[in-house]
């Protein structure tokens, strides 16, 4: 099927004779060709469509009536980035769709191995401890990490226009296929192509009932989950390891909504669910099979019970108030199990969350309207460094329009969170006494200051200006070692123009800087005290990461005639990180910073005339440029043999310069 444009032809030439007012659509077919500076593609630059050289295209087609309509939509047949859709409906009684869709993401072209196998679940590597039994990178073989995901589906709904209920079902089936990075760790320090081949099949179902006061919905949904590769075999040929990828697993839930209106023009909307999701891996697929268990297989066992309440109140034509409460709570029955080797056990992780809040809106006069709330969250897990947490957070909000061509807005936001810990006398015991004065960022104790500002003004007809600030600033005061504060600045400006002659100009300007400091501390066994002595071995040391982004635009469309117009579009941005460390003078000598963080540019550039040769048909004739390039630090110097190490190349197909040449036909009828 790939490279075939006939699909769509083919439909509008089997489509019966209607009248020519009930039968509507567009057909556009595309030829491109790229050239590739370097010569070699690059994986970014296809990385979620496929622009590859060639024909491409789309088509639409709509028929309708007074009674029904149907559809059909296909675009890109035959590439890898296809998708097709038929949908029809009857009106008052029930409506429909079938849809096909495909995407290739591409992760990294031109990667090299000397392990064969490559896309099966049992690969052969080189004797790693054995340097001369490893081939020259010469003799490696080339392959692409890439993972194709098609989805297949369909839904169709009944929904008679002279009853109040309704009936929804809906499958699904999503696959997925191809090799992505995957690292060993044990006696092979090989990057190799892990398999993917996953197939997931999803079964919705939806009734309600409808009313002019109350709406009722009940669901309920069934997945499976399945992986033909769930063990990674490695082998050099005397000895193997072998890794355990996603198991089979199944899940179903269940739920339901009411949304019922009050009286003062309320509404009160709640909302239940349950999902529980079931896994088993067999331990006797590896070849050294030592059970844990009693029953020689892992059972996972995890469910989540979710409910929620808004009640929404027009109290006047100038006040309005939101009151919700949501609720999460999941539980983990799966197995316990125990390492024969280090007697070490898996950790199953549960937690309970409450969230409350009301908020409030009030329109001062017709020019000024402000709003403010207050939100309370506390979640309780088990977890030891994160036991509960407790979050108070409280906003403010102003909208002002009383000058007619200008508006501003200001929202300002403090959150306080508070995390408490419950560690074990055996956590804290030894070296273990780092925990008392390290929490992990995600949940430890902080203060969080939010702000925005927001001015647009309308100076003429077809003369449009935004700007925008915003801030965030998260101080970690609490804790001695880990992330100390975050602070993130954003502005950016816009610009819309509607010139004499009909020329549009469209412009966007943005500068984002972000600054983070993390304390740590580097200890041999019986070093973890950080007020301890300071020598090459045990010491603490600071890490302050920037990052600045800036991103500059626009487009430009200029009418040269009454059938022609040129549109030109120019997009730059690009990023410059820095990485600073400090230690203390008797701890060796100072470290070297990274200059080099994931610095990267990207400019785009774009001219093209689009003529409109009749009122049905146009032609379009584009060139497109794309550089992209990235500076990282992993990157540079990179060799596929580090150490004892060996490398496959992922990512280093960042880099590319492109030129496109493209003409595109559309017609509508």
């Amino acid at each position: 099927m790939k490279r075939m444009m006939y699909l769509p032809l083919a439909v509008l030439m089997t489509t019966p004779s209607f009248a020519s007012d009930e039968v509507h659509g567009d057909l556009s077919i595309g030829l491109r060709a790229t050239h590739f500076a370097s010569g070699d593609e690059s994986a970014k630059y296809n990385e979620y469509l496929d622009m590859s050289d060639g024909l491409f295209g789309d088509a639409n087609l709509l028929f309708d009536t007074e009674n029904y309509y149907m559809g059909f939509s296909a675009k890109n047949p035959g590439l890898d980035d296809q998708s097709y859709e038929l949908w029809g409906q009857r009106f008052g009684v029930a409506k429909g769709r079938i849809y096909f869709d495909e995407l290739t993401h591409q992760l990294s072209l031109d990667a090299l191995t000397p392990a064969t196998g490559i896309g099966s679940n049992y690969l052969l590597t080189p004797d790693a401890g054995t340097p001369a039994s490893v081939p020259p990178i010469s003799s490696w073989t080339p392959f692409d990490y890439n993972v194709e995901r098609k989805v297949f589906g369909t839904e169709f709904t009944v929904d008679p226009q002279d009853k109040p209920f309704y009936f929804k079902a809906s499958m699904e089936q999503q696959q997925h296929d191809g090799v992505m990075p995957w690292g060993t760790t044990n006696f092979a320090g090989f990057e190799l192509p892990m398999p993917v081949d996953y197939t997931t099949n999803n079964l919705m179902v939806e009734g309600g009932y409808r009313s002019k006061e109350t709406t009722a919905v009940l669901t309920a949904g069934y997945s499976v989950f399945e992986n033909d590769y769930d063990l990674l075999t490695i082998s050099n040929g005397t000895d193997i390891e072998q890794y355990s990828t996603p198991a089979d697993n199944y899940s179903y839930n269940f739920g339901g909504r009411l949304v019922q209106r009050l009286p003062m023009k309320s509404v009160l909307a709640l909302n239940a669910g349950y999902t529980r999701n079931i896994s088993e891996a067999d331990w006797r697929q590896y070849s050294q099979f030592f059970s844990p268990s009693a029953d020689n297989d892992y059972d996972g066992d995890v469910e989540y019970i979710r409910g929620g309440a808004v009640l929404t109140s027009q109290w006047s034509a100038m006040l309005d108030t939101r009151l919700f409460y949501n609720y999460v709570d999941r539980n983990n029955a799966s197995e316990k199990i125990t390492a024969l080797d280090d007697g070490t056990t898996n950790h199953l992780f549960e937690y309970d969350r409450h969230k409350a809040g009301l908020d409030a809106n009030y329109r001062l006069n017709k020019a000024n309207k402000i709003a403010s709330g207050y939100e309370f969250s506390y979640t309780n897990r088990n977890r030891e460094d994160s036991d509960t947490t407790k979050d108070n957070l409280i906003f403010a909000q102003l909208k002002n329009s009383a000058i007619e061509w200008m508006s501003t807005s200001l929202r300002l936001e403090y959150m306080n969170r508070s995390s408490d810990t419950d560690y074990s006398a055996a956590t804290l015991e030894g070296d273990g006494l780092i925990h008392q004065y390290f929490t992990p960022f995600d949940n430890a104790s902080k203060d969080r200051y939010k702000a925005k500002v927001a001015v647009d003004f309308n100076l003429s007809q077809g003369l449009d200006l935004g700007l925008s600030y915003a801030l965030v600033n998260d101080q970690y005061d609490a804790t001695q070692l880990g992330l100390q504060d975050d602070q993130r600045h954003e502005i950016y400006v816009d610009f819309n123009a509607l010139l004499p002659a009909k020329i549009r100009l469209n412009t966007h300007a943005g500068y984002e800087y972000t600054n983070s400091n993390f304390d740590s501390r580097r200890y041999n066994p019986g070093g973890a005290y950080p007020a301890g002595a300071t020598n090459a071995n045990n010491y603490n040391w600071s890490e302050e990461t920037t990052y600045d982004f800036f991103v500059i635009g626009g487009s430009l469309t200029v009418p040269v005639r009454h059938q022609l117009d040129l549109v030109f579009s120019v997009d730059h941005q690009w990023v410059d990180g820095n990485i600073d460390f400090a230690r203390s003078a008797a701890a060796g000598a100072a470290l070297a910073p990274i200059t080099d963080a994931d610095d990267y540019y990207k400019t785009q550039f774009g001219a093209k005339g689009i003529f409109q040769a009749t009122e049905s048909l146009s032609i379009t004739l584009g060139y497109l440029f794309e550089r992209s390039n990235l500076d990282e630090w992993k990157y540079v110097n990179y060799t596929y043999t580090p150490g004892s190490y060996y490398l496959s190349g992922a990512g280093l197909d960042n880099d590319y310069e492109a030129h496109q040449v493209y003409v595109i036909t559309k017609y509508h009828f």
